[in-house]
């Protein structure tokens, strides 16, 4: 199969325009943060910045180049018509998604979604909590997902709904009777934490996940249960996360 990561990035945004665009740990902004990490982790795959075709994303298709990504412009509204359009453009047969405002993305997971689906093969992969929901449906943002092109144009096909046409994969995991699914278990102490919002909509999650990033770099191991130890170690950060899930439903 040929395998491919591409990136879900645009300039606009309605709660916080740029965001991805801003300076996030003090020397980078999250779209280099991402790059960086991916090309760091998954060397050999191909990997696709996927934005859109609006003038204003033209910077996008800059920061490609400068990170030696390959980039691919399409629709701003059909999401899901840019993923197919990347994956044809690049003969890609498998598709891990990538949001561009998870910072603290786990690019490291990437190579181990890709063996789990070789050895199980199915229409879509993501990890899931133990009730089912793949974590995309969550405020976690540390886990991407992984379809394969095939089934992307099923879904395209089967529906012109603006939920499936803007969200990728939505059609795939509530379908499951056309779909064929998996969902590789969270670690467990991340199996009951739907209180946790590690991606960034607004400029309030902005000011919690750039302090929080700067301080996991700098004074922890790096390691996801260190970062749910920061933030369970003072309570203003839960109770910020709270709010902002509150205010930004899944």
């Amino acid at each position: 199969m040929n395998d491919g990561i591409v990136i879900q990035a645009r300039s606009g945004s309605t709660r916080m325009p740029a965001k991805i665009l801003q300076p996030f740990d003090g020397e980078r902004r999250i779209i280099d943060i991402i790059l960086d990490n991916i090309t760091r982790d998954c060397p050999d795959r191909k990997i696709v910045l996927a934005t859109t075709v609006n003038p204003a994303d033209d910077i996008l298709e800059s920061v490609a180049a400068q990170h030696d990504v390959e980039c691919f412009r399409g629709s701003e509204e059909d999401v899901l018509s840019r993923f197919i359009g990347a994956a044809d453009r690049f003969g890609l047969d498998r598709v891990i998604r990538a949001c561009s405002d998870n910072p603290f993305l786990q690019t490291g997971s990437f190579e181990s979604m890709f063996k789990f689906h070789d050895k199980n093969p199915t229409d879509y992969l993501a990890y899931g909590f133990p009730d089912g929901r793949p974590t995309i449906k969550s405020h976690l943002g540390l886990y991407a997902e992984l379809a394969t092109a095939d089934a992307l144009c099923r879904a395209w096909s089967a529906s012109e709904d603006k939920l499936y046409r803007e969200h990728v994969t939505i059609y795939l995991y509530t379908h499951p009777e056309d779909f064929s699914i998996n969902l590789i278990p969270l670690p467990e102490f991340l199996q009951t934490r739907t209180d946790l919002r590690l991606t960034l909509d607004t400029p309030s999650d902005f000011k919690l996940l750039s302090e929080l990033y700067r301080i996991h770099r700098d004074r922890t191991d790096g390691s996801v249960e260190k970062l749910v130890d920061l933030i369970d170690s003072n309570p203003l950060y839960g109770k910020i996360m709270k709010q902002n899930i509150a205010q930004n439903e899944k």
